[in-house]
């Protein structure tokens, strides 16, 4: 572990930003300076419901529509009459923010409330146990047998869900989450009791600061230091790390140096940039081409200036190309935040073993990804579809739009 993790101010937006070896940027995220909308949590009114499609559309501020699935509301908490089985029109319901507006698609609401951690996440609306995939079934196993005699989980088990996060990892002992467990509880109890006293479009729960989230939300076990060069962002991430990530706080570094910033040091304009070209090349020579529609994503890899054994055959060439196209492709989508529908043109092989190497080592590397990212199949013609859960922004939309309102800037 010898990451860096930089925050920076750019052009009126604040800078996440995890470099690993090399320094090479792994991931990004741009906000506003305002506060977040994203996991925000409101009394919202429901506007129409539209059974064909098993959804409805929400306004959770005046002005503000929300797309909610209905598959979304398994214990939907109204707050202006009794539950009956049924959403209808006019219904005053407790929601969260769980993905952003994008382009022309509305935000996403939830009636299914989430309650964030370092290393758990409590649910409202599901009662079952979940682990991080990035989890071994070895610690799957020594964390259940740990809370076998927790009666705090026992306790929580009968009301809410609970995720074990990919933090978990780092731990040595598992004590700290039966504290956090009490925590999360307080807080998800204390919005339940107060939203049937509140009034419509109330905000009942504000997310922190996109920035301070991501320091929730990373893998802490990537990076050895938290670096900014802002004082107003330094004593915000201080106390936010005191307050709920206490054995971080030694990570976080005041950067001071009047002859180089931290962004010069970091080439943060050159990452940026980088991360934003539509054609990446790959060490070998070959390339990927990464195009945005208004429906998915397409991704098409390419031979280019292959510079691999030059006795090989064809078959031998396009392998080597297609395995190294995959593992940036993992590292594409994570650092671009690409999400939704994704098309991958990998160069066609005629050995049925070669393809299913290439599809399981895709997967495999998908599967260390923090959002849920699932490689569905190959067609007839060649073409690797796969899926990634949305949430926030694409990269590009974050440092091109408002967060607020979803307009360029």
């Amino acid at each position: 572990m010898n990451g860096r993790l930089l925050i920076v101010k750019r052009n009126e937006k604040i800078l996440t930003l995890l470099y690993g070896d090399h320094n090479r940027l792994l991931r990004a995220d741009a906000s506003d300076c305002e506060t977040s909308f994203l996991n925000n949590i409101y009394i919202g009114k429901i506007k129409n419901v539209s059974l064909q499609i098993n959804a409805a559309f929400a306004e959770v501020t005046p002005g503000i529509l929300c797309f909610l699935s209905l598959k979304d509301c398994k214990r939907p908490i109204l707050t202006n009459r009794t539950y009956d089985g049924r959403i209808l029109a006019g219904d005053e319901m407790v929601l969260q923010i769980v993905s952003e507006k994008q382009k022309a698609k509305e935000a996403c609401a939830s009636g299914n409330l989430s309650f964030t951690g370092k290393y758990l996440v409590l649910t409202s609306g599901r009662q079952k146990i979940g682990y991080s995939p990035r989890l071994s079934e070895e610690q799957k196993k020594e964390i259940r047998t740990y809370l076998q005699n927790s009666s705090v989980f026992t306790e929580i088990r009968q009301n809410y869900g609970i995720i074990f996060r990919t933090n978990v990892k780092e731990l040595t002992e598992y004590s700290v989450l039966e504290q956090e467990l009490l925590m999360l509880r307080r807080e998800a109890d204390d919005i339940l009791e107060k939203a049937p006293h509140r009034t419509c479009f109330s905000l009942l729960k504000q997310s922190p600061a996109s920035y301070l989230k991501n320091l929730q939300d990373y893998d802490t076990s990537c990076y050895e230091k938290i670096l900014t060069d802002d004082p107003a962002v330094y004593d915000e991430a201080r106390s936010y790390l005191e307050q709920y990530q206490p054995s971080d706080l030694k990570k976080l570094v005041f950067y001071e140096d009047s002859l180089l910033s931290l962004s010069r040091l970091y080439s943060v304009e050159a990452r940026l940039s980088e991360a934003l070209e539509r054609k990446v090349w790959l060490k070998s020579g070959g390339y990927l081409v990464i195009d945005k529609t208004e429906a998915l994503t397409c991704i098409d890899v390419n031979s280019g200036k292959y510079t691999g054994k030059k006795r090989g055959t064809a078959e031998e060439t396009y392998f080597h190309i297609n395995m190294e196209a995959a593992q940036e492709i993992g590292h594409q989508l994570l650092l671009r935040n690409i999400s939704g529908i994704i098309i991958i043109d990998f160069i066609n092989m005629e050995a049925e073993d070669q393809n299913q190497m290439l599809l399981e080592s895709l997967r495999g590397i998908l599967e260390k990804d923090p959002l849920r990212t699932t490689v569905v199949d190959m067609t007839p013609l060649g073409l690797v579809e796969v899926t990634r859960k949305k949430g926030k922004k694409s990269l590009w939309e974050q440092l091109h739009t408002s967060t607020q309102t979803g307009e360029p800037i």
